[in-house]
């Protein structure tokens, strides 16, 4: 800063803006290199390369100071991945509480996102990634056998969708603004732990969501066993007339599930962590511009991601920029359903959460905050190029050509979209259920490429839940 201060006035906003430049230099190049590499040794299922990988990365300067959160979200997924669930749960911990303190915006990133990228401000995550840490955090804890840690994330969950529906209300309305799958995942907590009536309203909640919301935005069906979870959180809590609403939904399964807890049965339930989740690319789009005002580009936000027009001439006394958004990548799962069987008992999984389509419709109703933002830094970054050129007669003259050229070819050469996304998520999360007697099982998955896994000493009591947790790539 006393550089700065040094110069003559006229000098000291060039200067400050290369500055910023040279600080956001580098970009997210070698954080999207670092993925990739993360990403190939997660098909080989060699989650320890991974994460060695990652964190070499992150020694090396490939994550900066505002990418914490998307690094700490790859981190604890690849640690809960290698059963490393205490320190999975930790820094899930940690991501978290750094999401929380990012309502509280830093005025030196929006500076430097003005002469860069969105990428230059903290990363906080989306909407569904806040909550899918407490969704993998209460996995953590119950891989550790510690549900009153599950509990909290319960907990924890039931606030955040709670501020969501409030913010729905007043800020405006995402599409994504409740989550079914958290809602049933609090549901089956509560039940375990003989909050009968929490249950049925988390159940309740959910189902209401899946039918009313994630059936028309995400086109997934509602999975039927969540009416059969109401009805019997209802039969439990003596909530009759609920119960009397369910039973329709819920079907003979339904009643079934009721008499099954009744005779001291155990439930062995499979979340099938699906296929490899979205990522992020350059998308990039002609504009020419003449004022903040008057633009003109060949692509504008509408359908599902851009749609595409056409630019014919370029007035004369216009500016023809390149402006990056991010574009989502998706991956279909390789895998559709899953068979587990167990003696008699036969089930196949249900898709419960189908975060590619929802990470999807969350990119499509931002896009048109993000094409205004780009737009405006864009003019910012011209502006401040021109101001370059005419700071005097002179030898500031000279100075000021040669940083008009170099600040502009330089700020084209920066332009990138926000490429941060946490990308060790599943496509998707589908969900198997069988009843069993009390006792040590294996449990056989048989996929629908023919590869068949068994699982041994699955150990159930009576009245209890036993989890399986199973990932496959792609």
């Amino acid at each position: 800063m006393r550089i700065v201060r040094a110069l003559r006035p006229t000098l000291r906003p060039v200067l400050l803006a290369a500055l910023v430049i040279s600080a956001v230099g580098c970009g997210q190049a070698n954080m999207v290199k670092t993925l990739g590499r993360v990403r190939g040794y997660m098909l080989e299922r060699n989650y320890d390369g991974a994460l060695a990988t990652l964190r070499k990365a992150k020694k090396d300067g490939a994550f900066k100071e505002q990418d914490r959160v998307a690094f700490w979200m790859e981190e604890g997924m690849l640690l809960y991945l290698t059963r490393q669930y205490k320190a999975a749960a930790d820094v899930f911990e940690k991501c978290e509480n750094r999401t929380k303190e990012l309502y509280t915006k830093s005025i030196s990133k929006n500076i430097k996102a003005a002469f860069s990228s969105e990428a230059a401000t903290d990363y906080k995550g989306e909407a569904y990634e806040r909550v899918l840490l407490n969704v993998f955090k209460a996995f953590a804890y119950l891989g550790m056998g510690k549900f009153d840690g599950a509990m909290v994330e319960a907990r924890k969950i039931n606030e955040k969708l709670q501020l969501y529906a409030t913010n729905a209300k007043t800020k405006g309305r995402m599409t994504y603004n409740q989550d079914a799958f958290a809602h049933w995942l609090m549901g089956l907590l509560f039940e375990m732990d003989k909050q009968y009536d929490d249950a049925r309203i988390a159940y309740k909640k959910s189902w209401e969501v899946y039918t009313k919301e994630w059936s028309g935005n995400y086109g997934l069906q509602p999975p039927a066993f969540v009416a059969g979870d109401l009805y019997r959180a209802a039969m439990l809590s003596n909530s009759t007339e609920e119960a009397n609403a369910a039973q329709a939904a819920a079907g003979p399964a339904g009643a079934q599930s009721v008499a099954n807890f009744k005779a001291g049965m155990g439930e062995i339930i499979l979340f099938h962590l699906n296929g490899e989740g979205p990522s992020k690319t350059d998308y990039f789009v002609r504009c020419i511009f003449k004022t903040a005002a008057a633009f003109r580009c060949d692509g504008e936000p509408g359908g599902e991601f851009m749609r595409k027009t056409t630019i014919t001439v370029t007035p004369a006394g216009w500016t023809t920029v390149k402006i990056a958004f991010p574009q989502l990548i998706t991956h279909p799962p390789a895998h559709n359903k899953v068979f587990m069987t167990n003696g008699p008992a036969r089930a196949l999984t249900q898709t419960m959460y189908p975060l590619n389509r929802i990470a999807r419709v969350t990119l499509r109703d931002k896009m048109g905050r993000i094409f205004k933002a780009a737009i405006i830094r864009t003019i910012t970054k011209v502006l401040t190029s021109k101001a370059a050129g005419a700071i005097g007669g002179g030898e500031k003259k000279a100075l000021g050509f040669l940083l008009s050229k170099g600040s502009s070819a330089l700020f084209q050469a920066l332009e990138e979209a926000d490429k941060r996304a946490w990308t060790t998520l599943p496509a998707r999360i589908d969900v198997g259920r069988i009843w069993v007697k009390p006792g040590t099982h294996t449990v056989l998955l048989e996929l629908d490429s023919g590869k068949q896994l068994q699982i041994p000493g699955v150990k159930v009591d009576a009245g209890k839940r036993q989890f399986i947790f199973y990932r496959t790539l792609p």
